[in-house]
């Protein structure tokens, strides 16, 4: 089995961006498949062309896009990637983008990976973790959706997902009421996730 990671580069004001640390930390320790880690941009359209053509270079049985979701306590598998892009925040270009769609394609797409069971290998692990049903409206879900259409339109055997990762704790020194979770624990609930596709 091959396994692409994707995480981005920090955005919003942050210097580091967990999503990245974790695919990397959580590549480390997988010995059940050959894994391809993907830094992806924080920006609206170059995030999916930069790992849409990774698909085409390593041909992975299976594509898992990470991204920050600042707030969230634990580990989350998201269910479905929306065809909007409406944000106040901008990305790493500057660029803010509302009420914008894809013209042509479905209102929403769901994960083809098993969340519900992921979120249990997780919690049998000992860690917590959810299913969440809302990526968002920036460049995490935009980069959820356009890597599912793009499965779909081009009819690859391919299973798609996302997960959100929480901040980790040197990221929430002055901010001491927001949650976060240690990398280790993030890198291996990935880790416990992904077992699930090999059993």
């Amino acid at each position: 089995m091959k396994i692409l990671l994707t995480g981005f580069a920090p955005f919003g004001g942050e210097k580091i961006n967990p999503s990245w640390q974790a695919v990397c930390a959580a590549a480390e320790k997988i010995d059940f498949a050959e894994v391809k880690t993907l830094l992806v941009p924080t920006e609206y359209f170059t995030s999916v062309k930069k790992a849409v053509k990774a698909i085409g270079e390593f041909s992975p049985d299976v594509v898992v896009s990470v991204g920050q979701a600042g707030g969230r306590a634990s580990v989350s598998f998201e269910r479905v990637a929306v065809n909007i892009i409406d944000s106040d925040s901008p990305d790493n270009t500057g660029l803010r983008l509302h009420a914008l769609n894809c013209e042509g394609g479905a209102d929403k797409i769901f994960s083809t990976l098993p969340v519900e069971d992921m979120v249990k290998a997780v919690n049998a692990s000992g860690l917590p973790a959810y299913v969440s049903e809302s990526a968002g409206r920036f460049v995490c879900n935009h980069l959820f959706y356009g890597l599912l259409k793009y499965a779909f339109d081009n009819a690859l055997p391919i299973r798609v997902g996302f997960i959100h990762v929480p901040f980790i704790p040197e990221q929430t020194v002055s901010r001491p009421n927001i949650a976060s979770m240690s990398l280790e624990n993030i890198a291996d609930s990935i880790v416990s996730a992904l077992t699930v596709l090999v059993k």
